[in-house]
């Protein structure tokens, strides 16, 4: 009994480990060395390239492409399960585990970033970048073109009160939790 449960399993994580998941850009998106964003970019991928997943770490995604080298994208500039033709039905076990992992349609609907390391030291700490700061001023638009689009939206404009630097006291009057722990 024992030697047909170990073969069953054997079976199990080969046939599980076959299968390669693969995923598709869902807009241009560089391909770094590294998975950090002012890593060297590798190659620029054009929207809908198909890539196979190798890795995750934090927010990014360890891939290789069919027209480059391995590399590192953003998760968010990934779209998964999309790389294969999509599956029809599906039985046996295979089916079963798919169900369990994400659901009947075997897509995965929540993407989670974890293994973010900011500490009080690192903001201390932290040094400029003029290329983000630059990209940033990019995503800018004129106050009359904000104007037009809070009005399209039907936004409303609000007074917000102004908080004096090193104000320790929130609107109702209460001492906020410090994000630190030094309370």
């Amino acid at each position: 009994m024992k030697l047909l449960v170990a073969w069953v399993l054997l079976g199990l994580s080969i046939s599980l480990s076959a299968t390669a998941e693969t995923a598709v850009t869902n807009k241009e998106t560089e391909l770094k060395q590294e998975p950090f964003s002012d890593a060297a970019t590798l190659v620029t991928l054009p929207a809908q390239s198909s890539v196979e997943i190798l890795k995750r770490q934090g927010g990014w995604t360890q891939v290789k492409p069919a027209t480059a080298a391995t590399g590192w994208v953003r998760m968010l500039n990934l779209r998964l399960g999309t790389g294969a033709p999509a599956k029809q039905g599906g039985s046996g076990i295979g089916a079963l585990f798919n169900v369990a992992r994400s659901g009947s349609s075997g897509n995965t609907v929540t993407t989670g970033v974890r293994g973010l390391d900011i500490t009080k030291d690192t903001l201390q700490n932290a040094s400029p970048n003029p290329n983000e700061l630059k990209r940033m001023h990019g995503y800018s638009v004129s106050k009359a073109e904000a104007l037009k689009l809070a009005s399209s939206a039907k936004l409303s404009k609000q007074s917000v009160e102004y908080i004096e630097a090193g104000s320790s006291r929130s609107s109702s009057g209460a001492k906020p939790a410090s994000s630190w722990g030094d309370n």
